[in-house]
């Protein structure tokens, strides 16, 4: 889909609904994996939910490239530039798998170390750690899946990932009940099979798009053929890359200082803490699908000179997005009770549980209207290339603002000081990169070189 023509706010919106549909996708299969352990108990659904911080800092290593990647497609794509759209995704792919296997060896090896570090209470300490350990060994699938993703979106496609991620939560769906209690054939695995449906949806995931992939032989080859490292653009991937995983990275170790404190208070606030993340990510996810579609339309419309469709874009965004937030935040609060009983599996877990719920659901309502517009302006400076100003405001808000608050307000409040923190730092982060956007900086400070529009080049062995 090429953004730099045509209007404006379709563009935005069909480029953006797929990537939100496949976040609900995403979503989906968290949210079925949570109810069908949540029926094992309280402690299956909270060794689940305490590794949940440790994901995200794992996939934080790993998006970041992927987002280095996916940008300077982006703005070759809207400069014409052919050739280095196929130069950057070859390089993206197999310097991003070498970089995974590291990590996950890595994880593999660090596992126990960090649930201890967590303060993991005893009696989920296993469970977490075996979840864990498949979800670490199948990093691979992750990053491909991911990575594959990221390139589609670059080149302006975000429905054919959309298609592939409804087949990955179609078969998470399916093999979740079968592995977690050992329907028919299976083994009964439990919480350990969670972790494995997700693998293999994944897994199988990862063949299909790279599948399609192969297809997109206009602008990316896959073929082997004349590969070589070419360390200038893989510099650039890391240049806009790394400052993205170095921002989800702070946002990952704040959430495992949050989860330690969160630990402390016992087994029922860390389930009734992992049912309200799942929810409050259902609710952060439409705001997070603009903030990805505006770096898509960002980038090819820098790249291509476009710089006013940029701000139109950004304009038409902002009340959508917003709206959305407020919508979403009035349905949650109304359905929290159902939710929560769908995920508990009795009434005594229910009365334990969903005071917790409750609490994280009514403090995070105020903070979903500001992050509908915190993550399209983010967006919008990742897109032209500028991530090291978001890792800036995120390290302000982590480190200053969201772990001390966390801190302070959880000695003095308990439970409840834990959300209130984190709805209070958002305030701060969408000042910064309000004032940020109007200074225009970020429209030089990390665009690529050579991206005058107009020659249209072809991959080396492209077809002719």
């Amino acid at each position: 889909m090429d953004l730099t023509r045509g209007p404006t706010f379709r563009n935005m919106l069909l480029f953006s609904l797929p990537i939100m549909l496949q976040g609900s996708f995403h979503i989906a299969y968290n949210l079925v994996d949570r109810f069908w352990v949540g029926q094992l108990g309280k402690e299956a659904l909270a060794a689940v939910s305490v590794g949940f911080p440790v994901i995200f800092f794992m996939f934080a290593l790993l998006f970041g490239l992927g987002v280095g990647a996916g940008i300077m497609v982006a703005q070759y794509r809207g400069a014409g530039k052919r050739d280095l759209v196929n130069l950057t995704a070859r390089n993206f792919i197999v310097f991003g798998a070498l970089a995974v296997l590291i990590v996950s060896a890595v994880m593999l090896v660090s596992v126990g170390g960090i649930l201890r570090l967590l303060n993991t209470p005893a009696e989920i300490f296993q469970s977490a750690q075996t979840y864990l350990r498949w979800i670490f060994a199948a990093l691979l699938f992750f990053f491909g899946f991911n990575g594959a993703t990221g390139i589609f979106r670059g080149l302006g496609d975000s429905r054919t990932p959309t298609i592939v991620a409804a087949i990955t939560t179609v078969l998470n769906i399916i093999l979740d009940p079968l592995l977690i209690y050992g329907l028919w054939f299976f083994p009964r695995l439990e919480v350990a099979g969670a972790a494995i449906a997700t693998v293999i949806a994944n897994a199988i995931g990862t063949v299909i798009i790279f599948a399609l992939l192969a297809r997109q032989r206009e602008y990316v080859s896959l073929s082997p053929r004349g590969f070589s490292f070419d360390w200038k653009v893989i510099r650039d991937i890391l240049r806009i890359g790394l400052p993205t995983s170095g921002t989800i990275v702070m946002v990952s170790l704040s959430s495992m200082v949050l989860m330690r404190l969160v630990n402390g208070f016992g087994t029922a606030a860390v389930a009734g803490f992992g049912i309200g993340i799942v929810l409050d990510h259902l609710l952060m996810m439409p705001a997070q699908s603009f903030g990805m579609s505006m770096s898509t339309i960002s980038g090819q419309n820098l790249g291509a000179g476009e710089k006013e469709r940029v701000y139109k874009s950004l304009r038409e965004t902002l009340v959508l997005s917003g709206a959305v937030g407020v919508t979403g935040a009035i349905v949650l609060n109304l359905i929290v009770e159902p939710l929560t009983s769908a995920y508990t599996r009795d009434a005594a877990d229910f009365e334990v549980v969903f005071p917790y719920v409750l609490i994280y659901v009514r403090i995070m309502t105020v903070r979903y209207f500001i992050m509908g517009i915190f993550f399209p302006i983010l967006g919008t400076i990742r897109g032209a290339g500028d991530t090291m100003a978001a890792m800036v405001i995120s390290a302000f808000n982590q480190l200053v603002i969201r772990i001390p608050a966390a801190i302070l307000l959880s000695s003095w409040l308990g439970f409840a000081g834990v959300p209130l923190a984190m709805s209070i730092a958002p305030i701060f982060g969408l000042t910064i990169v309000s004032l940020y956007y109007r200074s225009r900086r970020w429209e030089t400070r990390g665009g690529l070189v050579d991206l005058k529009p107009g020659v249209v080049t072809q991959p080396s062995d492209a077809p002719e």
